[in-house]
């Protein structure tokens, strides 16, 4: 079975905001990245659903009534069974119809076949139709079931919208959902005194990474920082003799988890540059390679305290 690839979806939030401080700027942003992991999720539930065919969950043992019982014995069977609607078979045993609830306000009639609707008038499917695709013709046809038939136009089965809502819960609470984050956060840097700023602000991290056992090593063109596994967490970028702007880099979808980022963040706001650019490059991937980038792009201004920029969320299926 063939599944079209889907395209990419972008959503893109403009916002106003008036923080007093990094970690209030990271506390709004990660409103967004909870909400595009939250959508990451149900789509990948949904997704579930595509993989499954309905032979692996509808119900094999059916409640059939013949074509030419009373109606009589449809009332019987929905007081007995609790079911709404049954299919309706002729003398050979073959399907010609079903019959339902509603079908027992229709007036003056005597047996089944009498009141059924037949079978060149039903939705029927096969046992390779995905859940998915039955809950979507369910849905535009307003229908409870579907009759599941083989090549032979044999019935086989039935499945219902509560077979569907039943397979998604159990699949769902088994997934293990994101399987992998990585989050490259840039601050960018602007004052009259942005040089000297800068070069105090180098060295105050290095004392405070250095002091908390964070491997600090000085490249040409940057100097970085890792942890003591040798995973990178930040980088504080050179031009020339000048410093360029930081990046931390995580694995973590919320980082202000991390202890070291709120001291990370309060030392930046030390020097009160007059306005600092923050981009945010988040991909999240889940268990079946499904992607979700969120970018921010955000400027922080020292005088009013207030923050704008964009939030980007793009889905890749």
């Amino acid at each position: 079975m063939l599944f079209k690839k889907l395209s990419t979806v972008e959503r893109v939030y403009n916002i106003g905001l008036e923080q007093s401080s990094l970690i209030d700027i990271f506390d709004n942003i990660n409103i967004f990245v909870k909400e595009a992991e939250g959508d990451l999720i149900k789509l990948y539930d949904l997704r579930i659903l595509e993989k499954i065919p309905v032979k692996d969950i509808m119900t094999k043992h059916i409640i059939t009534i013949n074509s030419g019982d009373n109606i009589d014995k449809l009332k019987k069977y929905i007081e007995q069974y609790r079911h709404m609607g049954y299919p309706v078979l002729d003398e050979n045993g073959k399907l010609i119809g079903i019959v339902t609830f509603k079908d027992l306000e229709k007036k003056n009639k005597k047996t089944i076949k009498d009141i059924m609707t037949p079978k060149d008038q039903l939705i029927l499917i096969s046992p390779e139709t995905s859940a998915s695709e039955s809950q979507k013709i369910m849905a535009k046809n307003d229908i409870g079931r579907l009759l599941v038939v083989d090549g032979n136009g044999n019935l086989v089965g039935i499945v219902s919208r509560g077979d569907i809502v039943k397979t998604y819960r159990i699949y769902s609470e088994k997934t293990s959902k994101i399987q992998k984050c990585s989050r490259i956060t840039n601050f960018y840097f602007y004052d009259k005194d942005k040089n000297s700023k800068l070069k105090k602000l180098a060295e105050d991290l290095i004392v405070l990474l250095g002091g908390r056992d964070y491997i600090v090593s000085e490249k040409d063109d940057y100097i970085e920082i890792l942890t003591r596994d040798w995973e990178p967490l930040a980088k504080i970028m050179k031009s020339g003799d000048n410093i360029d702007h930081i990046s931390i880099t995580t694995k973590s979808i919320n980082i202000l988890q991390m202890n070291i980022i709120h001291e990370i963040l309060k030392t930046i706001e030390k020097y009160s540059f007059e306005e600092i650019v923050i981009t945010d490059h988040i991909t999240l991937i889940d268990e079946k390679s499904a992607i979700q980038r969120i970018i921010t792009d955000v400027t922080s201004f020292k005088d009013s305290k207030k923050t704008f920029g964009t939030v980007t969320i793009r889905s890749d299926f």
